[in-house]
C-alpha cells in the first residue's frame, strides 16, 4: 500500500513515520523536506506544486498531518493560518481525488465550554486555529466522498513538551502551576498510532469522522499523575486557576468523547496512568 505522508518532518508525522513507516510503503512530502532523503518537497499550500506532486506520486492514502498548530501564531497571522490548514486541504482533495485522505484535526473545532465533545456533535470554534480546521474538515468532507477526518486532543509520548516541562522542572525542585479548572482528553500516541492503522487499512468505513482520545482530565491531575509514574516530587505540582491565572488558549473543557469511533473500530483505550508509566520505564 502506497501512504502519502504530509507534514512528515513534523512532531505527528515523526511519531508517524516511527511507529507505522515499515508497514506500508511510506513516502513523507514537506514544503522544506530533502529529496535526496528519499522525501517530497512540495508547498502544500500552492495549488500548481499539488498537481505537480499528483503526477509524480499516485498513493492510495494521504495521511494529511501537515499545518501550522502554534495557536498564537494563527491568531496573529489568519491569512496564513489559512493557508497553511485549509488551502493545503482543499488542493489535496481536488489533486488526489482517488486517494483515501485521512485528516489530522483537533478538540479545537469544539468551544470548550462542556467537554465530552463527539464524532457527531456540531463544532464552534472560538480561535482562529480552531477555525481554520473546522474548515478544512468542512471543505474536504465536501470536495471529496474518500475524506475521513481523525480529531486528536493534546498529543503525547515521552517528548511531548508538556511532560518534559513538568519533568524538568520536578527534577529541578521547580514548582509547576497547572490548571485544575482545564479539561481535556490527553492523546497518547500508542492509541493514536491504533486508530490511525485501522482508517488507512479498512476496507469500509461506516463513518467519516474519528476521535483518538484518552480519558477526561485536569492538566493539574495529569502533571500530578505523571509524577507520580515518574516517581517525582508530587507535592511540587501545584494547582492554579486558568480564570485567575488569564491563560490564552485553555478552555474549561474541551474534552472529547469517542464511544462512536471505539464501536465502529473495534479498539480501546488505556488509563493515562499505566501509558505514563510504561513511557517512563522505556525511556
Amino acid at each position: 500500500m502506497k501512504v502519502l505522508l504530509t507534514g512528515s518532518t513534523g512532531y505527528v508525522g515523526k511519531l508517524v513515520c516511527a511507529g507505522l513507516g515499515s508497514r506500508w510503503d511510506m513516502v513523507g512530502v514537506s514544503a522544506h523536506a530533502d529529496e535526496a532523503q528519499g522525501l517530497f518537497r512540495c508547498d502544500l499550500a500552492d495549488a500548481e506544486q499539488v498537481k505537480l506532486l499528483s503526477q509524480r506520486v499516485t498513493p492510495d492514502v494521504i495521511i494529511h498531518a501537515a499545518g501550522d498548530k502554534n495557536l498564537a501564531r494563527c491568531e496573529a497571522s489568519p491569512v496564513d493560518a489559512y493557508m497553511a490548514n485549509v488551502q493545503t486541504t482543499i488542493n489535496l482533495a481536488q489533486h488526489f481525488p482517488e486517494a483515501r485522505i485521512i485528516y489530522i484535526s483537533s478538540d479545537y473545532v469544539f468551544p470548550g465550554d462542556r467537554g465530552g465533545y463527539r464524532e457527531d456533535d456540531p463544532l464552534g470554534p472560538v480561535t482562529v486555529y480552531g477555525r481554520t480546521k473546522a474548515c478544512a474538515e468542512l471543505a474536504g468532507l465536501t470536495l471529496s466522498p474518500n475524506f475521513y477526518v481523525l480529531r486528536l486532543s493534546a498529543l503525547y509520548d515521552a517528548n511531548a513538551t508538556f511532560l518534559r516541562f513538568v519533568r524538568d522542572s520536578l527534577t529541578r525542585g521547580e514548582a509547576v502551576n497547572c490548571f485544575e479548572d482545564a479539561y481535556y482528553s490527553p492523546t497518547y500516541y500508542g492509541d493514536f498510532l491504533i486508530v490511525l492503522e485501522r482508517l488507512v487499512e479498512s476496507q469500509a468505513l461506516s463513518r467519516r469522522i474519528y476521535h483518538a482520545c484518552g480519558q477526561r482530565i485536569s492538566r493539574y491531575f495529569f502533571a500530578k499523575t505523571f509524577a507520580r509514574a515518574a516517581n517525582l516530587e508530587q507535592s511540587l505540582v501545584h494547582q492554579a486557576s486558568r480564570v485567575t491565572e488569564q491563560a490564552s488558549f485553555l478552555f474549561a473543557d474541551i474534552s472529547l468523547e469517542n464511544t462512536l469511533t471505539c464501536e465502529s473500530l473495534d479498539v480501546s483505550v488505556g488509563r493515562h496512568q499505566e501509558y505514563l508509566s510504561f513511557l517512563e520505564m522505556n525511556s
